[in-house]
């Protein structure tokens, strides 16, 4: 009879699991991501909890492993008598910090990759002034090189499995497109479901996880904003489209702010980069700006929710689809860059070819709609197709 090995068990062996545990304890869990996680915590008195209930709400993540380990973290407190939820640090280290706790290492990986990358921005990068179009693409460089260390240190699962961790960036700049639809940088979650372990599929896990959700596909907008203090402002306005905050209500995706604080004068310790939903913002014609610690969280655990997935991030079902809900009603030059982390090879290709065909699409579309512009009115054909 054969015996059960842990990859057998849980899909990773010892040998991984020991990598990824060291490098996260290393990189995500020593003094200058410590640093970082406090400095953002001690903004506002809520921030922290917010930031920790978001958290605890990622289940769909989590493997047989993770759920057993968060069950274990709520009775340790209970039998403590500690009253309360798990707070932000608790969560990541005695979950978070295990790729045993996912379902799919893959999403472990981006995620300790992105909280890498955000820390280094807020303590290395905002420190000193820069533009935001900068500043977003100090973040993003950031999360490529990080996904680059991740993904050389988990090379031995990652090859094993046969997977990658891919980050993708196409540059959209063309004709001050920024403007049109409010966006600045899109990101999409490209990720394929990996083979669930036995104990991922049982009947009691779950009915708390939901089961694998299979390859996902998530288009994400996001808004850069540069702020100095608590608040920032949201009443950019474009003289014929209007206020740039009622254009990105309008997008088919999760669309947010991304604040960074950045200010002419030097900032010791700056924030993590947060992440606002337009929905929770109030309208512009009532508030010009926004709070930036209310109702908003860090960059790499917006990601993690973006990849376990929640009714007000909306998913696609194609990798089409998910360049069509970030464009949608607007022209392919609507953003500056799209980012795309994904455990494919070749997305940008795939991506570049997919964005092209949009473009064509839209550029017969216009061919079409001036012809029969050109045709008196018993002549045009109807535009409509079932």
């Amino acid at each position: 009879m054969k015996q059960t090995t842990l990859i057998d068990a849980l899909g990773i062996g010892w040998g991984e699991i020991e990598v990824m545990r060291d490098l996260a304890n290393l990189q995500s869990f020593g003094d200058k991501a410590r640093l970082a996680r406090l400095g953002t915590a001690k903004r506002t008195e809520d921030v922290a909890v917010f930031i920790a209930e978001q958290l605890w709400a990622c289940k769909q993540i989590l493997s047989a492993v993770g759920l057993y380990k968060s069950i274990g973290l709520v009775k340790g407190m209970v039998e403590s008598g500690v009253a309360r939820q798990p707070n932000w640090d608790e969560i990541l280290e005695k979950i978070y910090s295990d790729p045993t706790s996912f379902r799919n290492p893959v999403i472990w990986l981006f995620f300790h990759a992105c909280l890498q990358a955000e820390r280094d921005f807020a303590l290395d990068v905002c420190c000193a002034h820069s533009r935001e179009d900068v500043l977003t693409g100090r973040l993003l460089e950031g999360i490529k090189g990080a996904c680059t260390s991740w993904g050389k240190a988990s090379a031995a699962y990652l090859r094993r499995v046969e997977d990658v961790l891919e980050v993708s960036s196409i540059d959209l700049t063309v004709g001050g497109g920024e403007q049109e639809t409010g966006g600045d940088f899109a990101l999409i979650l490209d990720i394929k479901e990996k083979n669930p372990t036995q104990s991922d599929l049982d009947p009691s896990v779950v009915a708390l996880t939901g089961g694998p959700r299979g390859d996902i596909f998530v288009p994400l907008l996001f808004q850069a904003k540069c702020y100095a203090g608590l608040r920032a402002d949201i009443s950019q306005k474009h003289s014929e489209r209007g206020y740039q905050f009622n254009r990105l209500r309008q997008v088919n995706c999760a669309a947010n702010y991304i604040f960074y604080e950045n200010a002419k004068e030097k900032i010791n310790l700056p924030a993590l980069p947060m992440v606002k939903p337009v929905s929770d913002c109030k309208p512009v014609e009532l508030s010009k700006s926004t709070d930036v610690f209310s109702r908003s969280i860090n960059f790499a655990s917006y990601v993690l929710r973006a990849a376990n997935g929640f009714d007000s991030i909306p998913v696609a079902q194609t990798r089409e689809d998910a360049l069509n809900m970030i464009l949608a009603n607007t022209s392919p030059n609507s953003v500056t860059k799209i980012a795309i982390l994904g455990n494919t090879s070749g997305l940008d290709k795939i991506y570049r070819d997919a964005l092209q065909q949009l473009r064509d699409e839209i550029d017969n579309e216009i061919r079409l709609g001036s012809a029969q512009d050109d045709l008196d009115g018993d002549q045009r054909t109807s535009g409509f197709k079932p």
